[in-house]
């Protein structure tokens, strides 16, 4: 089964700051000298390819540096990468207890904005694989339909979390030595094919120092420059008018665009329409495995199946 992007392949290629047909030739040649190790497939669309190189700027070094990155991490963490079916066991409670958006408006800047927050606020129904697993099925859901962008920008919530939810992602850091909390952020600032330009977080509680305590040590200091914290009952006016305008926003946020939770249906939504491409999408990554662990890829995958 082909990997299918929805995005228009000319028109974004057209609408590129960047671009070289030499230079993206070269790195297509590349993929196809690659040793089987690296895992990445050599059946990688055009499309696929244009988001690295949209996303490194055109720089072939860093280019092919994201591109074995990012087959490297999504191999070696299928519990936020693998088996992505909405309705699964694994994913049900968080598609219920979380909200997920692509925004359908942009930043003043015209940059694509991702948003996420808790639906439920008790820890107990917090579980930091799935959440993850929810956000970057979004954000590729995102690359899907827009193709490259000059930028993304993620909009989080801190409504309602609280020390057990700190508790719940601790645990998982102390469950394997090559936590998914690392991962997590080893994916987001040196694999994912986008142009991160900022991390605004709303309604930070006192708790964002222990938080900080946490995942601080997992983020260079570009990446955490990039983070914008906005405490409850900001006045948000100058932020309307240079960042985020307020018909790109949710009401919470003293936007215009539905609720969240209107936003969050309709993403899942997209997600349950993705799935053909998510499962193509693992099973490219899976033929382009060493045999032995394409073998042991190929049990883990069937193992996964809903049967009926």
């Amino acid at each position: 089964m082909p990997v299918e992007l929805e995005y228009d392949y000319d028109a974004a290629v057209a609408s590129l700051d960047i671009f070289s047909q030499a230079d993206f030739d070269h790195i297509k040649d590349w993929t196809q000298k690659l040793d089987k190790s690296k895992y990445v497939p050599k059946d990688l669309t055009d499309k696929q390819l244009l988001l690295f190189y949209n996303a490194c700027y055109g720089d072939i070094e860093k280019i092919k540096t994201c591109i074995e990155k990012y087959y490297n991490i999504r191999k070696n963490t299928p519990e936020i990468f693998d088996n992505r079916i909405i309705n699964s066991d694994e994913l049900k409670p968080s598609v219920e207890a979380l909200e997920f958006a692509v925004l359908p408006e942009k930043s003043c800047d015209g940059y694509d904005l991702i948003y996420h927050r808790l639906h439920y606020t008790e820890p107990s129904k917090y579980h930091f694989e799935p959440g993850c697993k929810l956000l970057f099925m979004t954000v590729d859901s995102c690359l899907s339909k827009r193709g490259p962008q000059p930028g993304h920008i993620f909009v989080f919530d801190m409504r309602g979390v609280r020390l057990g939810h700190l508790t719940r992602v601790s645990l998982s850091f102390q469950k394997d030595r090559q936590s998914s909390l690392r991962k997590f952020f080893q994916y987001v600032q040196e694999a994912m094919p986008v142009r991160m330009r900022a991390i605004h977080v709303f309604n930070t509680e006192p708790i964002i120092d222990k938080l900080l305590l946490l995942i601080r040590p997992f983020m260079d200091k570009k990446f955490f420059d990039m983070i914008k914290f906005h405490h409850k009952n900001v006045d948000l006016e100058k932020f309307y008018g240079t960042v985020i305008p307020r018909s790109a926003l949710p009401p919470d946020y003293g936007g215009t665009l539905p609720d969240t939770q209107t936003l969050h249906k309709k993403c899942m939504q997209n997600l349950k329409s993705l799935e053909p491409y998510f499962k193509a999408e693992e099973e490219q990554r899976i033929n382009a495995l060493p045999d032995k662990k394409r073998d042991k890829a190929m049990e883990r995958a069937f193992k996964n199946l809903d049967i009926d």
